[in-house]
This record gives structure tokens, sequence and C-alpha cells, in this order.
């Protein structure tokens, strides 16, 4: 799908199935440069998306331009799971009412660089709660007991002391 206008029908057709780079237009490939390196990477829906977006690239300003291309670059040097915390983030942020978004950006801005920094450096790994024992079995305080490998083991069942009730699994009176 794609709006093409009428002084530039031919160049803003999509690209082929085979979703080479070089099958681009050359208005198409200026609009998505900054992805060229990832082009090959990239799903047919992905740059069916790209390409959509690529469309209306030279309606925009020099300097809307310009921030679409630097905004590419940051988008392609990010992992999918940073890419997929992001789609979760703006979600999240599409979810909360104007009022609820000028109190948060208005809090941000509120707190010294210092804290910023520390928030946009992203969250610190979780804190391990436990230390793993590198002692060797020998040095344990208890050890298990030990069965042939080939041994059963025989299941001692105790009944109960009272009959339990079906349903309740507690004893019933007698």
């Amino acid at each position: 799908m794609h709006l093409p206008s009428a002084s530039n029908a031919s160049n803003t057709h999509p690209a082929p199935d085979s979703g080479a780079w070089q099958s681009l237009s050359k208005r198409q490939k200026l609009a998505l440069a900054p992805l060229a390196a990832d082009w090959h990477e990239l799903t047919a829906q992905q740059r069916q998306k790209w390409l959509t977006l690529s469309t209306n690239f030279f309606q925009l300003s020099d300097e809307e331009q310009m921030t679409l291309h630097s905004r590419m670059r940051e988008w392609a040097a990010l992992s999918p799971r940073q890419r997929s915390q992001a789609r979760f983030h703006f979600n999240t942020t599409q979810s909360l009412s104007a009022q609820d978004k000028r109190a948060q950006w208005e809090a941000y801005q509120a707190l010294s660089d210092q804290e910023k920094h520390k928030l946009s450096s992203g969250p610190k790994p979780p804190a391990k709660s436990a230390a793993r024992s590198f002692a060797t079995p020998s040095t344990r305080l208890v050890s298990p007991p030990l069965l042939p490998v080939n041994a059963t083991r025989a299941i001692q069942r105790v009944a109960p002391s009272k009959p339990i009730h079906p349903k309740t699994l507690l004893p019933q009176p007698s």
C-alpha cells in the first residue's frame, strides 16, 4: 500500500518481494539511508512498515528529516529486547491520561541532573539474594544417604490414626 504524489509516482512504489536494498527506488534509499546496513536483516513486515513511513519523507522539512534519520539510527542500534521494552513503555504511556503524563513530566523536570542521569542509565540488575556454595560434598554438614544406582527405594506408607474425610482431608470424629 502506498500513497504516491503526482510528481513522484514512479519513485514511490514499494520494493519487490525480494526485499533487497538494491531493489528500492532512489527516493526510498535516501529516505531510509540509516537502515541500509541492516536492511537485509529486517523481516518483510518490518521493511513494509519502513517503506510506508518513507512515502512522506520528502514532504517533511529538513529539520524533521534530520530528526527522523537520527531516530531511525537510534532504533536500528537497539537490540530486539530493547525494542520490545521501548514498545512496552510507549504503549504504557499511551494508556495514561494527559494529566498523568503532564504530572509525570513535571516530576521528572523537578529532578536534579544527577537523578535524571541515574534514571536514563537504565535499571540496575537485581541484587543476588543468596551466595552459591562451591564447597565440595565432603565438607557439607549433611550428607545424602548413599544408595546403589540400581536400588529402588521402598516408600513407607503410614496409615493415619483416624479416618480422613475424603473432601476436606481432615480427621473425621470417631
